[in-house]
């Protein structure tokens, strides 16, 4: 569904920090999907790896220049330069933090704006404020991930993610699900890949006190292992055979459909939370938008953008507190009316201020307003 132009065309290279399937790149496949060709220039991957299979099976022409940390930012820096002086274009999307500061070291003297998309709270503090300095814009997600910024602040603009229109049959779904959990009863999901940032570990300790009052409740992990933190995907399976769970908690890797999923679930768990840095809180959470959209109930930790991107559409408990985790998870299991009006809350939030139409049509704004002020 692609929509009308605000502006004339401005082509954009897109340069990426990361190649998975996280929650950054999904939002650039899809603003890539919806954008018209004559506003895509081409894209800079910094590292190989699905997304970039999923770019070029999709049409995109994708270069990659592999990029690692400290020094190896700079070589990436001289590669970028060389790549965008050979193609005409007149703006840079930075799509995370990698991708901000190798571009903002690749482009001195190009005379291209820097327009960096910010997702998370990745190196926030001096850091974040110098590279925003060498950025013509900085685009938050959401407000939350712009607080780091005390100076400069009529550069930064908040654009919320969008998604495009979302309809799963929740009785096929269901079945689905049932696959998934092997058996019935109701079905707690937490999606994203193993990480202590998206906060399984908390939900496995959750599951165990509803399994108190509710056995029979399923929970669901759907996510595969993160390369880096595969340790913690041990732990969290550790944890589950420790507390006698294999039956109740069911560990699954990635899975194409994953709003098909959460549409045959009661419940969507996000207890995010930051990690041993003080990063990892959920600088937007587009999962949580795609469960409203599908008519399932959001419960999570009430930290990073979250209260602001889900509002009074989710139930919220202190960041970090399991005990009130799993007593707002079988309040709300408990009480069908309750979800059965989040659940219209939600879609009617989904629809109406997270629209990728939206989305798409603030950031052709963006890129055509840092080219004028750049000409």
């Amino acid at each position: 569904m692609a929509t009308a132009p605000v502006a004339e065309p401005v082509p954009v290279t897109f340069v990426s920090s990361h190649a998975g399937s996280g929650g950054s790149e999904h939002y650039l496949e899809l603003l890539l999907d919806f954008l018209e060709p004559a506003w895509v220039a081409g894209v800079i991957s910094l590292a190989d790896g699905p997304f970039v299979a999923r770019l070029r099976a999709a049409g995109h022409s994708v270069a990659v220049v592999e990029t690692g940390n400290r020094l190896s930012l700079l070589a990436s820096a001289m590669r970028v330069r060389r790549l965008l002086g050979a193609r005409p274009q007149a703006v840079v999307h930075a799509n995370g933090v990698k991708a901000a500061l190798v571009t903002a070291l690749a482009t001195p003297g190009l005379g291209i704006p820097i327009v960096w998309v910010k997702h998370d709270f990745s190196w926030d503090g001096p850091l974040a404020r110098g590279v925003a300095a060498r950025c013509d814009q900085v685009v938050g997600v959401s407000a939350a991930v712009t607080a780091t910024f005390r100076r400069g602040r009529e550069r930064v603009r908040v654009v919320h993610n969008g998604i495009p229109p979302i309809e799963r049959d929740r009785d096929a779904a269901r079945e689905l699900v049932r696959a998934l959990v092997g058996g019935d009863g109701d079905v707690v999901v937490l999606v994203g890949r193993l990480h202590p940032a998206k906060g399984q570990a908390e939900l496995v300790e959750a599951a165990s006190r509803v399994l108190e009052r509710r056995p029979g409740t399923r929970f669901l992990l759907l996510g595969g292992d993160d390369p880096h933190e595969l340790a913690y995907g041990r732990r969290v399976r550790a944890r589950i055979a420790e507390l006698g769970l294999e039956r109740d908690v069911a560990v699954r890797g990635h899975h194409p459909d994953a709003p098909g999923v959460i549409a045959g679930c009661d419940l969507l768990a996000m207890p995010s939370g930051p990690d041993e840095r003080g990063m990892g809180r959920e600088g937007f959470g587009i999962v949580g938008i795609e469960a409203m959209a599908v008519g399932t109930p959001v419960v999570g930790y009430a930290g990073g953008a979250l209260p602001e991107v889900l509002g009074d559409c989710a139930v919220l408990v202190p960041e970090g507190d399991r005990q009130a985790l799993s007593a707002a998870i079988l309040e709300l299991l408990e009480d069908p009316a309750r979800r059965a009006e989040l659940a219209t809350r939600g879609r009617q939030l989904a629809r109406e201020r997270y629209s990728l139409e939206a989305t798409v049509s603030a950031m052709r704004e963006r890129y055509a307003e840092a080219a004028s002020d750049s000409g």
